[in-house]
């Protein structure tokens, strides 16, 4: 059995920088491609129709997964002119933001009644074939497609949810209520997230709807009832009332469907209290699966013959020299993700650049069928490869350093950095009687449940129970942040991350990493350890509070655990040339 908590974080930073990891070259070659005119906006075309790319500021990283953001015009407007007017790109780094252009003056919106409906243009299959189109050129995450229309392209893109085969993630429609006829026909296949803005005096597409014989609006309070019911919501609405603002909020545990009705506004995209881009893509981040902080990108790595997202959060980029890797490993719950480094890499990028790596299925990493240490090995180096950084210093907390050893070994690396050295803190002892202590309890009771606790798990079963310790840890984190460094302490992501292992699907995660754990021990029982790079070991007395409270059967192993545990590391520190730094409490 195993029980490790967090080290108080200033001493980890003082030992890193003891490591020696100091430089002054960086040759990170990652530059983003370059766009192709002023505007940073491309040009595509598809089966004889346009469609405009908008890159972010930063331009497109080749191995980052991007979401996908559709934008649709109003009826006589043109995909550039709705490029100009809202500017999309340039509010998040996460999006790819593309601008279609209608075949005519308008979009098939559904209504059964307009001039694309009497050609034929088909826009839904447009649709599909520019998502298919902007995914084969580049990395798009698939669960991360949204739409937003203003105008006539508000109506269609109620259309999209309402009959398109694509699975929108969140869409969102301004100046614009509801075809009259496409509130009849409505079934919406994938219930999603939806979002209405829609000024209270638009004499254009008014928000009380148009009695018309052909060109039928229904109201837009009417419009987001409907749509909330097809989208699954059957709650009482609520109303929030702010100055000039007054929304209409359907939500469930799954989606949330709202209008934003801006009192007394025109027909119009901007509003004088509501900056309309901002709050897009405010609102699709709220809603999305990846909730991706500033500093937090995700890279595609292909695993297993399947393409998967990695969650890498960097800083201090601005910094030259060789650049550190943190690798998380089990705390005493067995939690582990980039949540314990939310006070570390601020510290650290504040000197050195610094990326967090999380394995799969922690923070916005995929979720695969048998997370575990050896088995992102690769998706490891794949990351390393992507980040291309020229040389790493690689700290790895915990049982982590299983993971980082793996890597060190792995024949056929295809990442190019050159490994400085390594910072190895409170790590798994790679000896038999250690491995086999790993092996016991819990370890061996989650094994031995296997399937009836994961279902047990899927069930929602464990979800208080880990709510509980999840605040038991908060607490436990805020006794442990010295006073000096407290307002670098980034709680808002510590929360993020952390609160994000009670969804089901991380605790499965969390289950499966501890039965393979077995499996992961038994890889390194008999492998020899590298020493051709220095590796510095943290080594803390956490072992002490455990035989101090031990039964008397237990207390002989774990004496020897304690003891095997300092012997080894000091003579790893030694052979490796780096350094042995033991901690008392």
């Amino acid at each position: 059995m195993q029980s490790k908590f967090v080290l108080p974080l200033s001493i980890i930073f003082i030992s890193f920088i003891m490591i020696g990891c100091n430089g002054t070259n960086n040759n990170n070659d990652n530059d983003p491609l370059p766009p192709t005119d002023n505007n940073g906006v491309v040009k595509s075309s598809i089966n004889g129709r346009d469609y405009y790319l908008s890159p972010p500021n930063e331009g497109i990283e080749p191995n980052k997964a991007y979401k996908l953001l559709l934008a649709f015009h109003g009826s006589g407007g043109s995909a550039k002119g709705m490029q100009a007017m809202t500017k999309l790109a340039t509010f998040s780094k996460d999006y790819i933001v593309v601008y279609p252009q209608s075949k005519v003056e308008e979009w098939n919106e559904g209504c059964d009644c307009n001039k694309p409906h009497r050609l034929g243009i088909n826009d839904l299959a447009f649709v599909e074939d520019v998502v298919t189109d902007v995914k084969q050129k580049f990395n798009i995450i698939n669960e991360e497609l949204y739409a937003v229309g203003y105008s006539q392209g508000g109506l269609f893109t109620q259309n999209l949810m309402c009959n398109s085969n694509l699975q929108f993630k969140g869409l969102v429609s301004v100046a614009s209520p509801m075809s009259e006829q496409l509130s009849l026909s409505c079934q919406v296949q994938h219930s999603t997230n939806y979002m209405m803005v829609h000024g209270t005096a638009d004499k254009t597409l008014p928000y009380q709807g148009l009695v018309h014989s052909n060109f039928g609006l229904i109201g837009s309070e009417l419009a987001i009832d409907l749509i909330a019911k097809q989208n699954g919501i059957d709650t009482e609405k609520e109303i929030v009332e702010q100055e000039g603002i007054r929304e209409h909020v359907y939500q469930n545990d799954t989606n949330i469907n709202k209008l934003v009705a801006i009192q007394s506004g025109q027909h119009s995209w901007q509003f004088s209290d509501f900056d309309t881009s901002i709050e897009v893509i405010d609102f699709f981040d709220s809603v999305s699966d990846k909730q991706l902080d500033s500093f937090s990108s995700v890279y595609r790595v292909e695993q297993s013959q399947q393409e998967e997202l990695v969650h890498v959060r960097s800083m201090g980029l601005e910094h030259t020299g060789p650049a550190v890797i943190l690798l998380s490993g089990f705390n005493k719950n067995y939690h582990s993700d980039s949540a314990w480094f939310a006070l570390l890499q601020p510290l650290i990028a504040k000197t050195h650049r610094v990326h967090v790596i999380e394995r799969f299925g922690n923070g916005f990493s995929s979720d695969i069928a048998q997370p575990s240490y050896s088995s992102f090995v690769g998706a490891l180096d794949k990351t390393l490869l992507a980040l291309n950084e020229e040389r790493i210093v690689m700290l790895s907390f915990s049982s982590s350093n299983i993971l980082a050893h793996l890597w060190q070994q792995m024949p056929d690396k295809t990442s190019q950095s050159e490994l400085m050295g390594m910072l190895w803190v409170d790590p798994d002892i790679l000896l038999p009687h250690s491995i086999s202590f790993y092996q016991d309890w819990p370890v061996t009771w989650y094994r031995g449940l296997g399937d009836e606790l994961l279902n047990y798990i899927s069930a929602g079963k464990m979800t208080a129970s880990s709510a509980d310790k999840l605040s038991k840890e908060r607490l436990a984190v805020e006794t442990l942040i010295p006073a000096k460094f407290s307002e670098l302490m980034d709680w808002q992501y510590f929360d993020l991350i952390s609160q994000n292992r009670l969804n089901i699907n991380k605790q499965l995660t969390r289950a499966k990493e501890i039965m393979n754990y077995h499996d992961d021990l038994e890889l390194v029982r008999q492998s020899n350890i590298s020493t051709a790079v220095p590796i510095s070991v943290i080594d803390t007395d956490f072992e002490q509070n455990e035989i101090d409270n031990a039964e008397p059967e237990y207390l002989d192993g774990l004496i020897k655990w304690q003891s095997e545990g300092s012997q080894w590391s000091q003579q790893l520190s030694e052979q490796s040339l780096g350094q042995y730094i033991p901690l008392t409490n």
